[in-house]
Formats: structure tokens, sequence, C-alpha cells
């Protein structure tokens, strides 16, 4: 190493060491900003906890990239769960985009201040600042995703509710009137086979015509409302497309390597061809995640809404260059997401770079099939 290269190393360390020097009172600085606004992320220590574990991994990130002079982020497979977990402690989504101006402004101030006093070379400085922006960014993109399908899960759980609430009402009101209009039916004819006997005659054709229409016509509203009774409380059908996919990542022998998936939503709202498209691109992207990256952790986070599929599959493995694969046309696995994604009128984005892991995001629109006259 040259005195020069020596020099700027050097530097860099000390611009590292007096930044992560600064983050305990960045911290205290934090937490008494998010206090004055009353945030609800300090609202009790659970809440604090989560937050204050976001913040230090991000100023770390910081720290990391001043060092090295290049951005380095980490973590982001920790948290694509963190928006539901935010809405189940009573913080809007709206409170930790409030917290990452707060985070940003006070590291924003920090690392400037870090570069006047050591007149640090601007490298150093765009790395952190990249850092701060993608920290932040990713983390609130990440914790958008899980807000809404916390939310969504929670309409089909009251839309399944109403179902075996309307389910019930059928049964005990609609289905138990019918069947008393039906018994009041039969005791008529009965009365009037007794009327026939004792007389001697017979019921009149027209009238016993009308009561054995009528008669039927109960009988196939008792059949139509248990039909309806037994649609309304069978459950949908979920989890074929994680039980695929979680056996291909068995039969990859990854046991070793953490995957965390969650699939909101029920398969039947994804027409066959779109199902079998989104199933070989994520499992493109889990082959991928565990061939070629040595990732230590695998997320994949799907949610399937009648319109739309999103899907994020991410890994903390070694990354590559996406725009140098794909200029030296060795992408063919990116190549074949992005055709198959085209095929279903979908979008696929792939975010990933040397030393911090990789995240495809995919989204697939569902298209209802009209009936033809």
């Amino acid at each position: 190493m040259d005195r020069e290269t020596k020099a700027r190393s050097e530097l860099s360390d000390a611009f590292s060491d007096l930044f992560a020097a600064r983050i305990p009172e960045l911290i205290e600085q934090y937490r008494a900003r998010l206090g004055e606004i009353g945030s609800p992320l300090v609202a009790s220590a659970e809440a604090w906890e989560q937050c204050e574990l976001q913040a230090r991994r991000i100023f770390a990130d910081c720290a990391g990239s001043l060092a090295a002079g290049s951005t380095t982020i980490t973590h982001i497979t920790d948290v694509v769960d963190l928006g539901s977990e935010r809405v189940r402690q009573g913080a809007h989504l709206i409170h930790s985009v409030r917290a990452g101006g707060i985070l940003s402004d006070l590291a924003t101030t920090a690392i400037a201040e870090c570069a006047d006093e050591l007149g640090a070379p601007q490298p150093q400085l765009i790395a952190a600042m990249r850092a701060l922006q993608q920290g932040i960014g990713l983390r609130l993109e990440s914790g958008t995703i899980g807000y809404d399908a916390f939310l969504l899960q929670r309409v089909r759980e009251v839309h399944d509710q109403s179902q075996r609430r309307l389910a019930r009402e059928i049964h005990d009101h609609i289905g138990n009137s019918v069947s008393l209009a039906l018994r009041q039916i039969e005791l008529y004819e009965l009365e009037c086979e007794r009327a026939a006997m004792d007389s001697g005659g017979a019921a009149a054709p027209e009238i016993s015509g009308r009561v054995q229409q009528a008669k039927a016509a109960i009988l196939e509203t008792i059949a139509r409302s248990r039909e309806l009774v037994s649609e309304l409380r069978r459950p949908d059908v979920t989890g074929s497309l994680e039980t695929a996919l979680r056996g291909f990542a068995a039969s990859l022998g990854q046991s070793g390597t953490p995957l965390q998936m969650w699939v909101r939503g029920s398969d039947t709202w994804i027409p066959a061809a779109v199902a079998e498209e989104l199933f070989i691109m994520v499992r493109e992207c889990l082959r991928n995640a565990y061939s070629h990256a040595g990732a230590g952790n695998v997320v994949v986070h799907i949610d399937i809404a009648p319109h739309e599929v999103h899907a994020e599959i991410i890994d903390n493995g070694k990354g590559f260059d996406v725009e140098s694969l794909r200029a030296t046309g060795g992408g063919n696995g990116l190549l074949i997401l992005q055709e198959r994604s085209d095929l279903v009128g979908g979008t696929v984005n792939i975010d990933s770079a040397p030393g911090r892991g990789t995240r495809v995001t995919l989204w697939i629109p569902i298209v209802q099939e009209r009936p033809t006259a």
C-alpha cells in the first residue's frame, strides 16, 4: 500500500470512527425528537426497542460506508414484516415516514459535521449518504408492504366473519321459516286426506296440484339454502402456492439456510396460467439465492389480491452488478424472469449490488375474465 492510499484509508477510518462515536448521542436526540411530536414509536418500551434497533443499524451502515468508501446496506431481510408489527403497536405508517425524516436529518447533520472537522474526501461522504437514503428507503418500502398485507388480512378476516354470519342467518331464520312453511303444507295435506276419507270423497285435483307445486318450490328453496350455507362456510383454498414453494426449497437440500415465507390471500384469485408463471419466477429466484448467492437468510413475501399479485424475494447473499451482468450477456436468468413477467403483463425489478444481497420485486395484474354472450 503506497503512502497516498494509506493516508486515504486512515482518513476513511477516522471519519467512520468519529461518526460512530456520535451514534449514542444521535439515538438520544432521535428519541427526544420523536417524543416532541408525540410519536407512538416511543409510547411503549416494545415499540421504541424496535425503532432504536433499526436506527442503530442505519447508523452502523453509514459508519461502515464511511470506512469502505462504498455503500453498505445490511439487515433488510429482517424488516419485511415490520409494517404489520407497527400496526399491531398502534402506529400508523405515517409515523414511520416521519421517523425516517427525523433520522435522516440527524444523520445528515452529523455526517456533514464530521466531514467538516476532518476534511474528509467526497467518495466517503457520498457513500454514507447513499447508505442513509437506501437504508431508510428500503425499510419504509418493506414496512409499506407489511402494512398493506396486514390490512388486507384484516379485510379478509372481516369478510370471512360476514360470510359465516350470513350462513347462520340463512340457516337459523330463512331455513327455519321455510321448513315451517313446508310443515304447514304437509299438515294441510294430511287434513285434506282425513276430510276426504270422512266424507267418502277425494280432494279437489286443482287444489291438490297447486299444493304440490308449492311444496316442490319450498323443497327446492330448502335445498338451495343448504347449498348456500355450505358454500359460505367452506374455507378458501389457500396455501397451495406456499406449499409448492416450500417443497421446492426443501428439495434443494438447504435446510440450514433460514427461509421466511408469507403467502397472504387466496390462490383461487389467480388464473391457472398466471399461478404457474408466478411459481416458476419465484422458484427461479429461490434457486439463485440458494445455489449462487450463498445467502444466509432468504425472505419470500407474496400478497395475493383479487386484482393483483405482489411478490418480493430478498436474500442477504453476495449480490451482483445487475447492469454489468446484462451488458456481458450473462444474465439468462434475469432475461427469463423478464420474459415470463411480460407474458402475464407484469413487471419485475431487480435490485442488487456486490456484497449487499439481492431484492427481486414482482407485480402481476389479475384481469378477471368476462363472460361471453
